[in-house]
């Protein structure tokens, strides 16, 4: 029997001792729990240099993690972790390596990639990075009629936006300088007309940020600012774009100058990406020394997620707990709550960081899976979301596990933030616990809702960059678990490939029936009925 072959074996074994184990455990109450086993809260929470991680209220015993260690031992993590780190290529569907663990890694830790020093390329760009940023502070960057430059959009879609608006939002409270920064993703015209209604285009400064520089909804707009900076007496185009891309020869053919293309690599995926040259607009709001901090704190969890065995290793034990409630328990979702309003476009980017990474069907050997694979992840922030859809997770039908996000600490106002901590500590009581009353059923709290906190002091560059490398990591053990490759999505490109082929047919003189279905058609003519 050749290796493949046992470790199949070893991990079908795993999952039906699982899955008799769950047959045991299910009907089980985590308050009965904690009532047997005082030191549980001690033994089951993680602490990562700022970050503790709290995951004592799951529906798990000592014996229900020494199975899933298991599992993930037959399903070979340790060794998946390595290969991610040794820049192997476990983007199997696309031959590449994903190497974005690279990008935050310190000067001087020197890595090879076919026989390119991946450290010096990722520094060289950094170095880039800083030189820009100080000489757009200083006033030394000026538009087509000589005015400094005083605002920069970013024009992207998916990765080239979600992580940069995330961070640029979330650390408000560390912006430099008077530079303006704002984001424009969508299609929708709305956005981008609502951003250059508030721009002076003689001070204004565009990030074009595209992997592969082709992407439609990102050179549409693209297209679009620079119509308006013509329509603005701003004819030396180059001084008002910058390119962030894999592909210098489109940006240049596009307009943009030598000196104002920043560069990453194929071997950085689009969502894992903000780490690169496309967290530019992140380094020109808080300034690149702390855009560099945020890199730190990624590599803070790097290291614990590379060298930590599963017993200890946080992303490895979140993942399994994931797999645990989606496998088991038939839990479709997973809610992230972060009872911090820096956060609130956490729950946006981790969608489309998991589903994204996570949402297939096909095995990484090519066959159809035949087991659950990625949760729909989504959530809001509290306390707004207590008067939302938290009605749903107290009494609702459905299992949905909850990470709870919270800073101890107030940049502001600690009174009010202790307010803050007993109301997202409550929740996470009250989803355990519940709430027997037998008088009024409607007044009846059944709990055992599973539920993570991770705390930290305040949210800073650092805390952030380790927030969301957990979340990766997290996101990439659940693929191995699942067996799929999560650098790829070959599921967004039929939507494309058909919306190009519909954008012809609105152009052609006649619309043939047969080349779409009937609902199709009857929109496509009412689009031209009401656009004559």
């Amino acid at each position: 029997m050749t290796d493949s072959d046992t470790d199949k074996r070893d991990r079908i074994r795993c999952r039906q001792e699982l899955s008799a184990h769950y047959e045991q455990i299910n009907d089980v109450q985590m308050r009965d729990m904690f009532s047997t086993d005082p030191d549980r809260a001690g033994r089951l929470s993680i602490r990562i240099d700022d970050i503790l991680v709290d995951f004592s209220k799951h529906r798990v015993n000592d014996d229900t993690l020494a199975l899933l260690f298991a599992l993930a031992d037959a399903s070979g993590i340790p060794a998946a972790v390595s290969a991610l780190f040794s820049g192997e290529k476990i983007n199997t569907s696309e031959d590449r390596p994903a190497l974005h663990s690279m990008l935050r890694a310190p000067a001087g830790y020197r890595f090879q990639l076919e026989g390119q020093d991946i450290s010096a390329l990722v520094h060289s760009q950094l170095a880039r990075m800083r030189d820009f940023v100080q000489r757009l502070h200083h006033g030394e960057i000026h538009g087509a009629t000589g005015q400094a430059i005083n605002k920069v959009v970013n024009i992207g879609i998916g990765g080239s936006d979600l992580g940069p608006r995330l961070a640029v939002d979330a650390l408000h409270a560390f912006r430099t300088g008077d530079i303006d920064v704002e984001f424009v993703s969508n299609l929708d015209p709305q956005e981008l007309h609502s951003v250059l209604a508030r721009s002076n285009a003689e001070t204004t400064m565009f990030i074009v940020a595209s992997k592969s520089f082709t992407t439609l909804e990102t050179r549409t707009n693209a297209d679009a600012a620079l119509h308006w900076l013509k329509q603005h007496a701003c004819p030396d185009l180059q001084r008002h774009i910058i390119a962030v891309t894999s592909n210098q020869a489109a940006a240049k053919e596009f307009g943009a100058g030598d000196d104002y293309i920043f560069y990453f690599w194929d071997w950085v995926g689009g969502r894992y990406s903000l780490w690169s040259s496309v967290g530019l607009p992140i380094a020109v709001a808080v300034g690149m020394d702390n855009f560099e901090k945020m890199l730190a704190g990624a590599h803070t969890v790097d290291t614990h997620f590379r060298t930590e065995a599963v017993n200890r290793n946080v992303p490895v034990i979140l993942a399994l707990l994931s797999l645990w409630y989606n496998h088991f328990f038939k839990a479709d979702t997973h809610a992230v709550i972060p009872y911090d309003q820096s956060l609130r476009l956490l729950p946006e980017y981790l969608s489309q960081l998991v589903m994204e990474s996570n949402g297939k069907s096909v095995a990484r050997d090519g066959q159809t899976i035949k087991h659950r694979t990625s949760p729909i992840l989504w959530g809001g922030i509290g306390t707004n979301a207590q008067h939302a859809f938290f009605q749903l997770l107290h009494q609702g039908t459905h299992l949905v596990p909850v990470d709870f996000l919270l800073p101890l600490q107030s940049t502001s106002d600690q009174a009010q933030q202790l307010k803050l901590v007993s109301n997202c500590l409550a929740q996470s009581e009250a989803l355990m616990l519940g709430q027997k009353n037998d008088d009024n059923p409607n007044k009846q709290f059944p709990g055992n809702t599973p539920s993570s906190t991770i705390v930290y002091n305040k949210l800073t560059p650092g805390v952030l960059g380790m927030l969301i490398a957990l979340y990766e990591h997290k996101t990439f053990v659940e693929a191995m678990l699942w067996d799929i490759n999560p650098f790829d999505q070959w599921g967004v490109e039929l939507g494309k490939k058909l919306a190009r082929k519909l954008m012809q047919d609105f152009s052609s003189s006649e619309i043939s029936a047969s080349q779409h279905d009937a609902s199709t058609l009857l929109l496509m003519q009412e689009y031209l009925r009401r656009n004559k």
